[in-house]
Formats: C-alpha cells, sequence, structure tokens
C-alpha cells in the first residue's frame, strides 16, 4: 500500500467563486495599485493646483468617485505643445477618485490584513497594525462625513469699553470657508424667518442650466441661473461686449486666473441670477454674489422685494453656524520680527462663555482652544498688513467627532510594529542561541 497526504486550504484559498472574489479583495497586488493610485491622486492633485484654487482641487480629487486629471508636458521647463499663453499641453487621465479607492484599501486591509492571515501568536503585532491603520481610515471617514470647519472672525475689545456701533467683540456664529448657501427672508416684523437653501441644491443652475424653488406656502416662484462658483460683479461699459444679462448696469463675470498665477478663492466667491415670478403681478430679477462674512459687522444686505404686502429678502452668503458658548477677545498681542512687520508670534486671550460658566484661554500657534467638542485654533489676524488698533483676530473652528483618532490610531500601529519587532528579535537571537550551542 502507498502512503498519500494531503494538504488542507484555508478557507481564504478554496475554490468557488465567493473566494476568488475574496482573493482578488485580499490580494498585495490590489494594496500596491490602490496606493500608487493614491499618489497618481496627490501628484496630479499638486500639479492642478497652478491653475484652480485649493478647495477646487480637494473637492475635485479627494472629495469624488472620479476625476479626469490633468498633466502639463514640458521638457526641461520648455512647454511641448504650448498653447497661446505658452502653456504646456495637458495630457488628460481619467481615474477613480479618492472614495472609491480608499473604500478599497479600507477593504483590502480588512480581508487581507485581517481575515485571510493566520491568527497566530507571531502574527499578533502585524494586526495590531493592520487594526490601527484601519482605525486610521475610519477616522478620516468619520471626519469627512460627519466634521465640518468655518472660519469665527471678532474683535479685540476696548480696554476703555467703548463699543464702535456695529463692529462683533463676542459672537457664537462662524461661517464655512467655501460651503454656501441661498436663504429666503420672510420680514415678520419683529423678527426675520430664514429658509435655507444649500448650495448642491443649485448647481444644476451651473452653465445655461436653471434651477427653479417653488413653495405653495408662498406666493411666488425663484428661477436660478448661469452659476458661477468664482465670480466678479462688474460694470457694464460700452467696450464691453458679453452674454451676460444686464442688471441695473452691472453683470456676473466668471473670474479666470491668469497663466502661472496662483489661485485665490479666498477674493472671488460665488455668484448666480435670480428672477423672482409672482403668482400675480411683474416679475423681478437680480445678481446675487456670495458676501464675505466673518463676521465683522452685524449689517445685512440683501435683495429685496415685496408680494401682496409682505416684504422678502435674498441673501447668498456662506453656510453660517453657531457655537455652543461665545467668544470674545479680551486682548490681541503681536510681536513682530526685529526691524520688520513680518509676525514672530501672534496670539488671542479670549474668554469663551456659556451662561454664567467663562474660561479664560490663549489661543496661539499649536495651542488651540477646546471646548465642547469643538476646536479653535488662531487663524489669522487683522487689519493687515500695518496693523491695528483696532485689531481683530480669525480663528478656524473645527468640529470632528474623530478629532484624536489618527493620534490613537498612531498609538496603535505603534504598538502593533513595536510587538512585531520584538517577537521577531526573540525569535532570531532564540535561533541564534541554539545554532552556538549545537556547535
Amino acid at each position: 500500500m502507498s502512503a498519500s497526504s494531503t494538504t488542507t486550504q484555508p478557507p481564504s484559498l478554496r475554490q468557488g467563486p465567493g473566494n476568488v472574489v475574496l482573493r482578488v479583495l485580499a490580494s498585495m497586488k490590489l494594496s500596491v495599485w490602490l496606493l500608487l493610485l493614491l499618489a497618481l491622486q496627490t501628484w496630479l492633485g499638486t500639479f492642478a493646483q497652478s491653475w484652480k484654487s485649493i478647495e477646487d482641487v480637494q473637492r475635485d480629487f479627494f472629495e469624488s468617485w472620479f476625476v479626469i486629471g490633468e498633466l502639463p508636458i514640458s521638457f526641461w521647463g520648455t512647454p511641448l505643445w504650448p498653447d497661446e499663453h505658452n502653456q504646456p499641453f495637458r495630457l488628460r487621465i481619467p481615474m477613480p477618485g479618492a472614495y472609491p479607492v480608499m473604500g478599497l484599501l479600507l477593504v483590502n486591509l480588512l480581508v487581507g490584513g485581517i481575515w485571510r492571515m493566520r491568527w497566530q501568536m507571531r502574527n499578533v503585532g502585524i494586526l495590531i497594525t493592520h487594526f490601527g491603520i484601519v482605525f486610521l481610515l475610519a477616522a478620516g471617514f468619520v471626519k469627512l462625513s460627519f466634521g465640518y470647519s468655518g472660519f469665527l472672525g471678532v474683535f479685540e475689545t476696548p480696554a476703555d469699553g467703548n463699543l464702535a456701533p456695529g463692529r462683533v467683540y463676542e459672537t457664537t456664529r462662524y461661517v464655512s470657508g467655501y460651503d454656501d448657501e441661498l436663504v429666503l427672508l420672510v420680514d415678520r416684523g419683529d423678527s426675520i424667518e430664514e429658509r435655507v437653501i444649500p448650495e448642491h441644491h443649485l448647481w444644476g443652475a451651473r452653465n445655461n442650466g436653471v434651477v427653479t424653488i417653488r413653495d405653495e406656502a408662498l406666493p411666488f416662484t425663484l428661477q436660478v441661473s448661469r452659476w458661477i462658483d468664482h465670480s466678479m460683479i462688474v460694470p457694464k461699459g460700452p467696450m464691453v461686449q458679453t452674454l451676460m444679462p444686464v442688471i441695473d448696469g452691472v453683470l456676473l463675470e466668471a473670474q479666470q486666473w491668469p497663466p502661472g498665477v496662483q489661485p485665490q478663492s479666498s477674493s472671488e466667491y460665488s455668484g448666480c441670477y435670480v428672477k423672482m415670478l409672482p403668482s400675480e403681478g411683474k416679475s423681478e430679477a437680480a445678481i446675487l454674489r456670495c458676501r464675505r462674512l466673518e463676521p465683522f459687522d452685524r449689517a445685512r444686505y440683501p435683495w429685496t422685494f415685496a408680494v401682496k404686502g409682505q416684504r422678502y429678502g435674498l441673501e447668498l452668503r456662506r453656510v453660517t453656524r453657531d457655537l455652543p458658548f461665545s467668544i470674545r477677545v479680551d486682548k490681541f498681542v503681536k510681536r513682530d520680527h526685529p526691524g520688520t512687520l513680518s509676525p514672530m508670534d501672534f496670539r488671542s486671550f479670549v474668554t469663551a462663555r456659556t451662561g454664567e460658566a467663562t474660561q479664560e484661554a490663549q489661543i496661539f500657534m499649536n495651542n488651540p482652544l477646546r471646548r465642547d467638542g469643538f476646536v479653535l485654533y488662531q487663524s489669522n489676524w487683522g487689519p493687515q498688513p500695518m496693523g491695528g488698533p483696532p485689531w481683530y483676530s480669525i480663528f478656524e473652528v473645527k468640529h470632528d467627532p474623530s478629532d484624536i483618532w489618527p493620534m490613537l490610531a498612531c498609538f496603535v500601529i505603534f504598538a502593533g510594529l513595536a510587538t512585531h519587532f520584538v517577537m521577531k528579535l526573540r525569535r532570531f537571537l532564540a535561533s541564534s542561541t541554539r545554532t552556538s550551542l549545537q556547535a
């Protein structure tokens, strides 16, 4: 009789349609391709900042399902196939966005690093490391899905107590850095009622599209058209040739950055044309452009109209939110480098207040204020370039449910790598000792 031996495959390597898919999802080749795609996205996104704003690059490359990257072609600094502005030809590369790539990478880590790997003591360090990487990816997903940020601007409180009318010295309100909203204001006499329409509902008005807004409770219909992400309102001169509608002698113009000029989206804001169509009477039209609110003053300048004796207003603004506490700048301090106007250090002495409970703190570089799930960083100051008084501070406000998750994930990854290294070192030393004893 002859003996035969059989080898039992682990579940992940057995044949079957389902296991074939699992082998593909768990393969190291897939990991390499996904990491190369992320590197290519980062590389092309860096190039794109030459003709796109940082916010546009972030949205197009890293907050999307699909993107067409553009690679300028040149040889030793000489543009190849240049256009009329002597800019190089851009090779268009279609590729998946960061959403599917990061999602597949998460699945690859879960299937390949945890399910497919043998659960043995010798692999405990690798398993811990994979768990830390999954934790890090989960932190990014939670931040992207549930986190938001903005900017809060507030003036320094005068030491003599004389507050200038209209200036904001204490506030809870902050605004988004680049997300807009269309707000319908209804004058109720003793109060202003707000009805908010998010920006993504208006994207259909780009180019020649029209977005119609109806509400049975309102005696009119709104039509939004010619949405422009980066716009300016310019006068219609006699030599200006344009296809854009002209209202009250001005028009909305799309802003284009000259070749080689870094886009500055902080100075160009979205705009659109709006037409009000009442159920009875004459229609009205206006140009709306997002107004910079940080907020430095309490004044509001909406487009107003009246229908059937009721006053309404329309305002295009940055998304506005409120903190669960108020911020007051008691003192602002700026120190310059000797002989220059370049700041060496600037910080704000603030008071955070919730009802009667107050907290005093300093906010400066790498020393934010953390309170009630929000983080406030010292982002900027003004007036610039010569400075105040009156001084004001601009704080970046972040709300991130996974704020400390990346730090915890790094600790987990370090623990996993350290555990794996120590266990490998112990096995190596034990093997060397046995070899020397046998010799």
